[in-house]
């Protein structure tokens, strides 16, 4: 073990250890008993005055107290209500809660008593006995006094967000070693609260520091190996717990928390794709899928959407580089990122211009596709691809449709059969559209004579032909020239 970890494990048990209710009880037994034992000699005056004094120390102190609760009280309640009812008990638990009311119920039951056994009649001495009682009060009362500010500063601490988020974390901490995963779940749970509330308080600041938190907890947690591992219902509920906090960012209209929503999403996704956990990167997948067509979309957020897009798209690449299983999930997840930027530019078609590079210019397009060593996988994420080209082509003007057929031409620029696969079949469907103004614009920027789908593809593209073409057959496309 290194020197900083022996420091830092250290400082971990001091911390915990001044912490407790134990060592706080034992400090201030200790304070009294040391103030009792050697008080300094401060008090000098008479009978009279030692009655005045220990009557206004015990009416002042009783007040102060009661006052101060109630105050704490009240900022308690609403610091509850604004982000999570886990305050009240935080403080219950706070352990300055021991020494204080120890040092301020010593001090008034030892002024009463005091006061009762003066019994000389006035402005005389008082005896020395009472009298180092005398002074060792008035030492209680200054230190109550001091103890109370360290008090406050402890609860105004505590009632801060930050604070709140570092117990509740430390909680989780402790249930997950012990392998208490209900606990575990509960203390998550009441993240996402704060970080709901926040959302709705635009409180950027406190909804970020819980995403951070929840990002942190999520990447350190052991990925579930099987359906049956309970972990998994922890993984499944973080997730959740993300789409519900978008629900509240979008009808907020908080968009920073809602960016991070989508970062947080985009890390846990591969943490499970690089870990080999197909079963959480299907929860991630899962949840974006839901989060775009239930928020985002109804909404109109189609900047967003293209961002959820990307996102896919990344995790369909990087999927695709763990071999034969991961081929698999990134077809699928493409088939879900194409399927969603067709839903939102059927949705809004003004978007189409707008939404062109995320949902069709994407870098990752032809490395992804490349991956697919079969020709069946390639041809099923073409036509999922197309499918969204088809929507596209159909709103999108011929400017955007020249972006695209350049794009195409540099992106597969050395893969000559993609190209002839891509070049047929944007012709094919603007034929069946019947969009001659964007089967004109193609020939131009490719330089090309208009050309249908090759009869090696045409084999493979039958079983799609109802899906792509509507139900209608494959047109024939003729290679007369243009003007």
């Amino acid at each position: 073990m290194s020197y900083r970890q022996t420091f830092t494990r250290l400082v971990t048990i001091i911390r915990d250890g001044t912490s407790s209710f134990v060592f706080h009880l034992m400090f201030a037994a200790l304070v009294t008993v040391l103030v009792f034992l050697h008080p300094p000699t401060i008090f000098s005056g008479d009978t009279d005055t030692a009655r005045n004094y220990l009557n206004t120390i015990v009416s002042s102190l009783s007040t102060i107290l009661a006052l101060c609760i109630s105050i704490i009280l009240v900022a308690i309640q609403m610091t509850a209500g604004n982000y999570t009812h886990r305050v009240l008990d935080f403080y219950v638990r706070l352990p300055y809660n021991v020494s204080l009311f120890f040092f301020y119920l010593a001090t008034i039951i030892h002024s009463l008593f005091l006061m009762a056994r003066i019994r000389d009649p006035l402005n005389e001495p008082l005896p020395g006995n009472l009298s180092r009682e005398m002074s060792a009060d008035l030492v209680l009362v200054v230190i109550c006094f001091f103890s109370l500010l360290f008090y406050m500063y402890a609860v105004v601490q505590l009632l801060k967000p930050d604070r709140i988020i570092e117990l509740i974390v430390r909680e989780y901490n402790r249930a997950l070693s012990r392998g208490l995963l209900h606990s575990a779940l509960l203390s998550v749970e009441q993240i996402c609260d704060i970080a709901k509330r926040a959302a709705s308080f635009s409180d950027s600041l406190t909804g970020m520091e819980c995403l951070h938190v929840m990002t942190t907890i999520a990447a350190r947690l052991p990925l579930p190996e099987t359906e049956d591992d309970p972990l998994l219902s922890v993984h499944s509920n973080i997730v959740d717990q993300w789409v519900e906090i978008v629900g509240v960012a979008v009808k907020e209209r908080e968009t920073g928390v809602l960016t991070g929503v989508l970062n947080a999403l985009s890390k846990q996704g591969r943490v499970y794709v690089e870990g080999g956990s197909w079963r959480g990167a299907e929860l991630v997948i899962r949840a974006y899928r839901h989060l775009a067509s239930s928020h985002l979309l109804t909404e109109g957020y189609v900047l967003y959407i293209e961002r959820v897009v990307e996102r896919l798209y990344e995790l369909s690449d990087l999927s695709a580089q763990r071999g034969p299983r991961g081929v698999t999930f990134a077809l699928r997840t493409w088939q879900i990122a194409c399927s969603i930027g067709e839903a939102s530019v059927r949705a809004n078609p003004a978007s189409a211009s707008a939404a062109i590079r995320g949902f069709l210019m994407f870098d990752s397009f032809h490395p992804t596709l490349m991956r697919m060593s079969h020709d069946d996988e390639r041809v099923t994420a073409l036509i999922s691809y197309f499918q969204l080209w088809k929507v596209f082509a159909a709103h999108a003007s011929m400017g955007d449709v020249a972006s695209w057929a350049k794009w195409w031409s540099e992106t597969l620029a050395g893969d000559r059969k993609v190209w002839d696969t891509g070049v047929g079949l944007a012709f094919a469907l603007s034929t069946h559209l019947q969009l001659p103004g964007i089967r004109t614009t193609l020939c131009y920027v490719w330089n090309t004579k208009p050309t249908g789908v090759t009869d090696e593809f045409m084999a493979l593209l039958k079983p799609h032909c109802a899906a792509l073409f509507d139900g209608w057959p494959v047109p024939v496309v003729d290679g007369q020239a243009l003007p």
